[in-house]
């Protein structure tokens, strides 16, 4: 069956007995919650016009005590929303997302900020609002490709708190990472330090964000040997795709740097602790979920 605000449309078998689709027909036309009947012999369907007010239980049960057994196809029609086809569709979302929220956000806060406070303010302000609608733009972005609507979701703020903690948390991490390895060994462990500072304290201001403050295996060997998993798994996509980009552009350097970004983007949406085990790629988008039945 399929039911629309005002109207009904039942299907039936096709070794269906005329004599029992009549006798529906006409006990039908004598309710007081139905405006119109019609019958369809060629698409085997039974049509219904709903009489002004009926609600959704009414006819529910109108039509059960009628003998009608109410099936909604939906519930047997496999998913056909794939992950990896939600996956294309948000990571083009957020590579547009990013790039419209960077210019506009970036744009207007650096205008904002040069005329209230002079040039140099305006130029700390629009990087600033940069960074900011380059986070809200991608997951805006990704949201409304997927077909969702970041207001009524309603985690556009959630997100958005919780991605730029993690930038903030990787600047913090790699001048603190860089402070400790230079002191440690020199400029190599500078180097080091600044790599696995901006990657740990990004991810731990993330995680925390998310946990509202509560450290949930935050800094744990097997927090830790995750975090190694997803990165190196990262690493290899957006050397993977930076190589293709370049490939693909006649060795240009801008086809390397957006075919990084894309890599980038794709080695976040998989989950890679469980690929590594499974030895086969985990996507950490799940496949959409039917619609519920009516």
């Amino acid at each position: 069956m399929h039911a629309t605000a005002q109207r009904l449309r039942l299907r039936y078998p096709a070794d269906q007995p005329a004599s029992v689709v009549e006798d529906l027909v006409a006990a039908l036309s004598a309710q007081a919650w139905v405006r119109d009947v019609q019958w369809r012999q060629a698409s085997r369907s039974v049509v219904i016009e709903l009489a002004s007010g009926c609600s959704e239980l009414r006819w529910q049960l109108a039509l059960t005590d009628l003998g009608c057994a109410l099936v909604d196809q939906r519930r047997h029609d496999p998913i056909t929303d794939s992950p990896w086809e939600r996956m294309t569709r948000q990571i083009g979302g957020n590579i547009v997302g990013a790039a419209v929220g960077q210019v506009v956000l970036g744009t207007g806060a650096g205008l904002v900020g040069a005329w209230l406070l002079g040039p140099r303010a305006g130029l700390m302000a629009g990087a600033a609002g940069a960074v900011v609608g380059s986070v809200v733009g991608s997951v805006a972005g990704g949201e409304l490709a997927d077909g969702e609507s970041p207001l009524r979701k309603g985690d556009l703020g959630a997100i958005s708190i919780r991605k730029i903690g993690g930038k903030l948390g990787e600047e913090a991490g790699w001048s603190t990472g860089g402070a400790i390895g230079a002191a440690l060994a020199g400029p190599a462990g500078a180097v080091a330090g600044m790599t696995l500072g901006s990657i740990v304290a990004g991810q731990a201001v993330e995680d925390l964000i998310q946990n509202h403050g509560r450290a949930k295996g935050v800094g744990r060997l097997s927090w830790l040997v995750a975090l190694g998993e997803d990165q190196a798994g990262e690493r290899v996509t957006e050397t993977v795709m930076g190589g293709l980009g370049r490939g693909l552009s006649g060795g240009q350097e801008w086809g390397a740097r957006l075919g990084t970004r894309l890599g980038a983007s794709v080695g976040r949406k998989i989950d890679w602790a469980s690929s590594w085990s499974r030895r086969q790629l985990v996507s950490r988008i799940k496949p959409r979920s039917p619609l519920p039945a009516t």
